[in-house]
């Protein structure tokens, strides 16, 4: 099996060749985000390959306001291709918070030909305009500390703000395209939501699976977990449930 062309990816051959499972990192995050899992998930025998979105994993902020979400999503998509032609006998797709929203608009595409997958802490379908923007500041404002940049920082702060929320503009235009698929998501899915989600309102989790008319949904609620559940210190139930939807729909019987 060839190596993925993808810069930057994690990339775990697994020794059941016949299963290959594609995890996506958050926004402003990196494919650490989801390395535990990946591993774990590898050591089951799995094929794990972990995509890094353009701009991420960088020590300036303003390196990920440097590329589109729509980028993002061809880089998805260009991922999930790759991983087809390897003729897998089981293919899933997983995400963390945006890296959700990018695996579910696969998976609502009418030609979607994996097996599952779902999300992790995913605004998918949300009542109100998802707002990160002081999670978002602060990560810069940090960032430019490490560098000795602070001042600079402060200075380009409201054009970076306006940066973040064009962003998020564009973020939302692919959600309420996603939304208006989600009845074509015939295949199992899998949805993982913190009670103490700091980022998101945990109570969206519910919106997309009522929207999940057509698909098997495996739902897990984690009270006491938050935002980034992948790398939480209490995880391992969460890790367990992740593994249990696989092993339920790539060995069945």
């Amino acid at each position: 099996m060839s190596r993925p062309p993808f810069d930057n990816a994690l990339y775990l051959p697994g020794k059941e060749m016949n299963i290959g499972i594609i995890l996506f990192h958050a926004y402003t995050g990196t494919t650490r985000d989801v390395n535990l899992l990946a591993r774990k998930l590898n050591r089951q025998g799995y094929t794990i390959l972990v995509p890094l979105f353009s701009g991420h994993d960088t020590n300036d902020i303003k390196n990920v306001l440097k590329y589109s979400p729509k980028i993002w999503q061809e880089e998805a998509h260009a991922a999930y291709h790759w991983m087809v032609e390897q003729d897998f006998d089981h293919l899933l797709l997983f995400g963390l918070s945006m890296g959700g929203v990018m695996a579910t608009d696969i998976m609502a595409e009418p030609d979607f030909s994996g097996s599952g997958g779902g999300v992790f802490n995913s605004p998918i379908v949300t009542e109100q305009l998802t707002d990160i923007s002081d999670s978002f500041m602060n990560l810069g404002g940090l960032l430019a500390k490490l560098r000795k940049e602070s001042e600079q920082f402060q200075a380009e702060y409201s054009d970076i703000l306006k940066g973040h929320w064009k962003q998020m503009e564009e973020l939302e235009t692919i959600k309420k395209s996603i939304e208006e698929r989600l009845v074509n998501i015939k295949t199992p899915f899998y949805i993982a939501q913190s009670g103490e989600d700091e980022l998101i309102n945990p109570e969206d989790a519910y919106l997309l699976q009522n929207h999940l008319v057509n698909a098997r949904i495996d739902f897990h609620y984690f009270p006491d977990n938050t935002h980034t559940i992948p790398t939480n210190r209490d995880r391992d139930e969460f890790d367990q449930s992740v593994l249990d939807f696989v092993q339920q729909v790539c060995h069945p019987y």
